[in-house]
Parts: structure tokens; C-alpha cells; sequence
């Protein structure tokens, strides 16, 4: 999560106070100063609507009005004067921290939003399996002046509250041009209390995405290489997760793509009006913190066939297997098999027809890597070829199909060498390979 520094907070407290930013850093450190001397002394301090932080009852705490009455002192002002200063500086910290900021108080502490992650439970009653959802809460780490002493830290349920229900949802908007129609996206996303962002170019973009922060992007496919941020976002690690919203323009068939194409989470055609969008978009985030405990990436992307777009789907593939976490064998292994399978969707599946297309499905878990390649082909009789596949009899299997005027079967023998699972829908148009991740120390 992003960090904001006791520069940051000047900058936040200056409009607040209608001082510059030095004499905003000046009121800062002065209230966190007094706050840590507060607890050098063995007292605790407690803010009135925020937070109280202590060593138990007996140690006693410094009042807002103490810690005034010491920031007036270390600034120079009327103690009256200080209070507005004490006030701006808190007020400051909360709009920080609900921006998904970590706010770095001088020595004193960090004050930060936690995240827990949504997770698999059993039910405690009949024991099937359940999905927790995704939970925030407030939290504060004690900084140097407390010389190791761990505090008690009570924070005041109104707060509490306001970091519990805030809409966690940063939205970025690369568009080619900002114009009255993403005035109007960004209004109706405002009102519903989600900050947007807007980009015109795809390095702007990416530069925000890379900031962290962003919880959902939405993209115009008029933009010029819009593929690349398509890519690279679903490439990194870190924004896998993210949601993407692709918007194409009006009569555009998704079901017959041009060129390689990363498909998004979700897409909308235009003209649409913004509330669809932004129930779309809503319906992503949930989607996205739900799957998030189950997949670490996921990745739909679909080409002709032809074979430069071939080629550009095996070099794909292949990133994802070196940030896949598999040891560098085995993603070798599994972009062969994955290759095979492409091939074999391009030759035998969709007889090399440029205007039929290959789909993929690509899934990383904590424990295995999942590609599944589909064709628009008839299908064929699968079993009996995985099954002399795995008899070590493709040799012969394929001798058959060529007998019977048909190409392949070998290619069955090497994806169950690379894979530890290979299977075919009950068509045989569509192959999943399944490599596990190995631990480290296993062979």
C-alpha cells in the first residue's frame, strides 16, 4: 500500500490550515513531538473520535487538551490556536488513510487500514466448505518512541466504522481523450464514493497501475495499444488481480477477433449507458475479491488462426510460465506441451481457417498452473489416444489416424511428458493442462 510521508501530510494539512507547507510540517511534527513525549512519560494519548493508545488503566493519558497546550508551546501559537492545528493535522490522517494511504507519523507510528483477505472456512456445524469475504479494519504500529513496548490500541467506533464501510475502489479510466461522456462516467463514479483517475495513453496508464492503488481499470479499446496494458497488467503479478472493463465500439464481433486479443474480465459495447457500466464494474470488484483467495492470476485471451498471432500467444504463454513461480525445467516442459496444444487446436481443430479462433484459459493457484485450449472444431475420438498415450502406444495410435486420412496422435504422447494432467471436454475440441508447482526441495 502506498505510503504517505510527514511531507505528504504537510501537503494535506497546509489547505486545511491555510499555511505553507513548512509551517504545516512544523504543526505536524509539534503534535506528534508532544504525542511522543506523552508516551516517553508512560502515558497514553486519546483523540476524541479516533483513537486512544495506552499501556492499561493505570498508566493514565494525555488529553487533547494537554497535547494542545505542548503544540502551541513547539509552534509558538495561543494554546485556542493550537486546537485547530491539532484538529487539521487528525483530520488530515483519516482522509489519508481512507485513501488507502499508510501514514507515517514521524517516530511515533504508522496509522494504516488492514486488509484481510477473503478466505475458504468450513462451517463450524455441518462442515462443507464456505467463502469469507474480504474485511477491513483500522489499524495502528507503534514507531521507536515506544522503545518496544507493544500499546493497547482502542479506536473509536464511529471511525471504526467509516474504514469498514468505505468503498475500497480506486477506478482508472484510460480513454483516448477526456471528454463530456467520461465527465459524466466519472461524476456518476464519484457520487457512488469511488476516486477515479482518468489516462489518455497507455505509459500514463501504466505508470498508475504500477503505483498501486488501482482497483479496477477500465479501458477504451480506441486507445492506441490498449493490448499492451491489457498485457502487462495481466502479466505482473501484482495487478493480475485487477479488474479489466474493455469497451469496444459499436459492432464489433468479440466472437471472431482480428488478432491476438487479451478478452478482460468484462467488456461493454457501445453506445451503453454508465449505469450498466458501473454495475458491471461493481460486480467485478466482488468477483475479483472473492476469486482473489482462489486464483493468484487469470487470464482469457483469444486469436485467429494464423500463425502470427499463434506465435504471439506461445511467446504469451510463456511469460506466464516464467512468473508463474515453476522451476525453469518445468516451465520449459509446459510451454512445450502448451505449444502442442495450440498447434494441434490451429491444425486439426480449426483446419488452419483464419476466421475460426483459438481460446485460452489460463489459472494459477498456489498449487498448480491450468491452461485449457479450445477450438471451433468438431472434436475426436480423445479417450482412445490419451489412452495408448499413456501407454507409451501414440506411435501406433497415430499410424491409425493416418491410415483413416487424419494428421496427429503423437502430439497427445508429448503433452502427457510435459504435463502432470492432460484432459478433453466429452466434444474433444477443447484440451486442459494441468503442471503442478513444485515445493522447493521436491524432484
Amino acid at each position: 500500500m502506498p505510503t504517505a510521508t510527514i511531507d505528504d501530510l504537510s501537503r494535506a494539512v497546509a489547505p486545511v490550515l491555510k499555511v505553507d507547507e513548512d509551517r504545516a510540517k512544523a504543526v505536524c511534527s509539534a503534535v506528534f513531538g508532544a504525542c511522543g513525549d506523552a508516551i516517553k512519560s508512560g502515558k497514553g494519548v486519546e483523540f476524541r473520535d479516533f483513537i486512544r493508545v495506552g499501556f492499561g488503566e493505570g498508566s493514565g493519558y494525555a488529553t487533547e487538551a494537554e497535547i494542545q497546550s505542548q503544540v502551541a508551546a513547539r509552534v509558538g501559537v495561543p494554546p485556542d490556536n493550537a486546537g485547530a492545528m491539532l484538529h487539521g493535522v487528525l483530520q488530515a490522517v483519516q482522509k489519508l488513510v481512507l485513501a488507502e494511504k499508510d501514514v507515517v507519523a514521524d517516530s511515533f507510528g504508522t496509522f494504516r487500514v488492514r486488509k484481510e483477505r477473503a478466505k475458504i472456512t468450513k462451517d463450524p456445524k455441518h462442515g462443507h466448505k464456505m467463502l469469507a469475504g474480504a474485511k477491513r479494519f483500522f489499524a495502528f504500529d507503534p514507531g521507536p518512541v515506544f522503545a518496544g513496548r507493544t500499546p493497547t490500541v482502542m479506536v473509536a467506533e464511529g471511525w471504526a466504522k467509516a474504514v469498514q464501510t468505505q468503498r475500497i475502489a480506486t477506478v482508472l479510466a484510460v480513454v483516448p481523450e477526456k471528454d463530456f461522456f467520461v465527465d459524466c462516467i466519472i461524476y456518476y463514479f464519484n457520487k457512488a464514493g469511488w476516486k477515479t483517475n482518468v489516462a489518455t495513453n497507455v505509459d500514463d496508464a501504466e505508470k498508475l497501475m504500477n503505483e498501486g492503488g488501482v482497483y479496477l481499470t477500465i479501458i477504451d479499446s480506441g486507445v492506441k495499444d490498449f493490448q499492451r496494458l491489457a498485457e502487462n497488467a495481466k502479466t505482473n503479478r501484482a495487478t493480475a488481480h485487477v479488474p479489466l472493463v474493455i469497451a469496444f465500439p459499436a459492432n464489433s464481433n468479440l466472437d471472431s477477433p482480428k488478432q491476438f486479443m487479451i478478452c478482460g474480465d468484462a467488456h461493454v459495447v457501445q453506445p451503453f449507458e454508465v449505469k450498466k457500466l458501473f454495475n458491471i464494474c461493481d460486480d467485478e470488484l466482488i468477483r475479483s475479491s472473492e476469486e482473489e483467495v482462489i486464483f493468484e492470476q487469470q487470464v482469457l485471451f483469444q486469436f485467429p488462426t494464423e500463425d502470427g498471432a499463434i506465435e504471439k500467444a506461445n511467446e504469451f504463454g510463456r511469460v506466464l510460465f516464467e512468473v508463474s513461480g515453476l522451476a525453469e525445467e518445468d516451465q520449459v516442459a509446459v510451454a512445450a506441451a502448451f505449444r502442442e496444444g495450440i498447434g494441434n487446436a490451429a491444425q486439426h481443430g480449426n483446419k488452419y481457417r483464419r476466421d475460426k479462433k483459438v481460446e485460452i484459459l489460463y489459472l494459477l493457484d498456489k498449487e498448480k498452473i491450468t491452461c485449457m485450449v479450445k477450438d471451433q472444431g468438431q472434436g475426436f475420438d480423445h479417450e482412445k489416444y490419451v489412452k495408448k498415450g499413456k501407454a507409451g502406444d501414440a506411435l501406433n495410435a497415430a499410424r491409425e489416424r493416418h491410415k483413416e486420412g487424419k494428421l496427429g496422435g503423437l502430439g497427445i504422447m508429448l503433452m502427457l511428458k510435459c504435463c502432470d494432467r492432460l484432459e478433453y471436454n466429452d466434444v474433444g475440441n477443447a484440451v486442459t493442462l494441468t503442471k503442478f508447482l513444485k515445493k522447493a526441495g521436491e524432484n
